[in-house]
């Protein structure tokens, strides 16, 4: 058992070192392109784009995550789930593709989008590329070979922003987000399949198909559930014009990017760690503690310091044209804080085979989300006050949801709760401190008439002072688990066997 564990720990350990690298290398390459865009495009531009990329992650929520989980969830080495995955994946997302082809011009006219329509059509076709590549994908996060998917995952996003980049530069406008996407989905199908070597075998086992879809089905409709919680709010804000539809989308979208650099990667590791433990009740609750701590000790300071910092961040990486959008990105960012979690929850519930939970929960929450949308259009009829009620109804639904995975996991509340307040009481310090260092003046607070120079140096030194008084207080509030958190980040950064040659 220790060695088997020693094995999975070192897994665990390697996934998240390819994650952290694959983020680090991200963070250039993608913060380039969203850079580029932002500068280069105005807020109607990406409103007009928003549209398209509706229709795209909703097809994409629906196969993404059931095929995945399934295809990582069933053992059996004999190929032939995997085949069933891609066969039934392909049947849907062909389908899917056709109509979606012909209701791009109705949808386009809906809005009075002109470029819209054009646009869809392009994000439709780099969502097959995307269906074609998800098995052999899946493949590699199964057999644990985290250094190839994250490899060819860096490839292919510096391959996308280096694409958007000199097309808007060459001045190929909001087009230069559609044709990069295209692009990318091809080339992550050609290498996934290529590495994997993966061949589907066509067969008329029955029962391996009904597996497959009684497993999924529960998955599939949590992701329907996500993508109308998603999208509804999109969809309807878009009557207001493609402007307030670009800046309500920038707000919600560049508010996730701690949710993208550390919950989706840390929950990618934690599916097939935990599916290799599912009969394993102690060691499945020791790891889920362990990625909960893991997670919040890098997401909450990052989240808590950017609610305080967002005009100034919008100044430096955006332009004053996005400020706009201020108050709905913070009110998102606070939601952050809860849904970086969830993330390893739904990696949690998957490995269980409890994809239900999540199912229950989204039913739940849509009627409240579909009342907030109406009630903030109706009563208020801006962009920030969508995005306050929605963070809200988000969040307590949010709260119920980890509730109920403590139970699945067999986790106490009082344990998530030593997992998690100190990183939150000492990012809380570190916001507060931060926030009167903005409002006495010291650091010369936010201001559009300064240049990007000095507005960059207020948040460079301001970061930097962030970082230390929340290292200060983790270390004051728990020094043991502050000591733990530090010791889990060298492990990864710097592989178990390295460490002991060293010593």
């Amino acid at each position: 058992m220790d060695n088997s564990n020693g094995t999975l720990n070192e897994r665990i350990e390697s996934g998240l070192r390819w994650s952290v690298i694959r983020q680090l290398i991200l963070a250039v390459v993608g913060t380039a392109a969203v850079l580029a865009y932002t500068r280069l495009l105005e807020p109607g531009a990406l409103g007009q784009f928003t549209i398209a990329t509706i229709i795209y992650s909703g097809l994409y929520l629906l196969i993404q995550a059931p095929i995945r989980d399934a295809v990582v969830y069933f053992r059996e080495d004999n190929h032939l789930y995997e085949s069933a995955a891609f066969w039934l994946l392909m049947g849907f997302s062909t389908a899917a593709v056709v109509v979606m082809l012909f209701l791009a011009d109705p949808i386009a006219t809906y809005y009075e989008f002109p470029q819209a329509a054009g646009l869809t059509r392009g994000m439709v076709v780099a969502f097959w590329f995307q269906a074609l590549a998800l098995v052999p994908a899946a493949l590699l996060l199964k057999q644990f070979k985290f250094a190839q998917h994250e490899m060819l995952l860096v490839a292919a996003e510096t391959i996308f922003s280096a694409g958007v980049i000199s097309l808007l530069w060459l001045g190929f406008g909001v087009w230069s987000l559609v044709v990069p996407a295209v692009v990318r989905s091809a080339f992550w199908a050609l290498v996934t399949w290529r590495v994997t070597g993966f061949r589907p075998q066509w067969h008329t086992l029955t029962n391996i198909y009904a597996q497959i879809m009684r497993y999924s089905r529960n998955i599939v409709g949590t992701q329907f559930l996500i993508y109308l919680n998603r999208n509804i709010d999109n969809a309807a804000v878009g009557r207001l014009g493609d402007s307030q539809l670009g800046l309500y989308s920038f707000a919600e979208g560049q508010s996730g990017f701690v949710v993208l650099g550390v919950g989706i990667p840390v929950s990618q590791v934690a599916l097939p760690a935990l599916a290799a433990v599912q009969e394993q009740p102690a060691e499945f609750r020791r790891i889920y503690r362990h990625m909960l701590r893991l997670t919040a000790s890098l997401s909450t300071p990052a989240q808590i310091g950017a609610i305080v910092l967002t005009p100034l961040i919008i100044l430096v990486f955006f332009g004053e044209q996005w400020l706009p959008a201020v108050a709905a990105m913070q009110a998102y960012l606070v939601y952050r804080l809860l849904q970086t979690l969830l993330e390893i929850t739904d990696a949690a519930m998957s490995a269980a085979g409890r994809p239900d939970v999540r199912f229950r929960i989204d039913l739940l929450q849509l009627p409240f989300f579909i009342a907030g949308t109406w009630v903030a259009l109706n009563g208020w009829g801006t962009i920030t006050a969508v995005a306050v009620m929605l963070a809200a109804v988000r969040g307590v639904i949010g709260l119920i949801y980890f509730a109920i995975s403590l139970k699945v996991a067999h986790l106490t509340a009082v344990d998530a709760l030593r997992a998690l307040w100190p990183s939150t009481a000492a990012a809380v310090c570190m916001g507060i401190a931060i926030y009167l260092l903005l409002q006495i003046g010291i650091m010369g607070g936010v201001d559009a008439d300064l240049t990007l120079s000095q507005n960059m140096l207020t948040l460079t030194i301001l970061i930097i002072v962030g970082f230390l008084i929340y290292a200060i207080a983790l270390y004051l509030l728990d020094r043991r688990g502050t000591k733990e958190v530090v010791r889990a980040v060298w492990q990864i950064i710097v592989p178990t066997r390295v460490s002991q040659n060293h010593h």
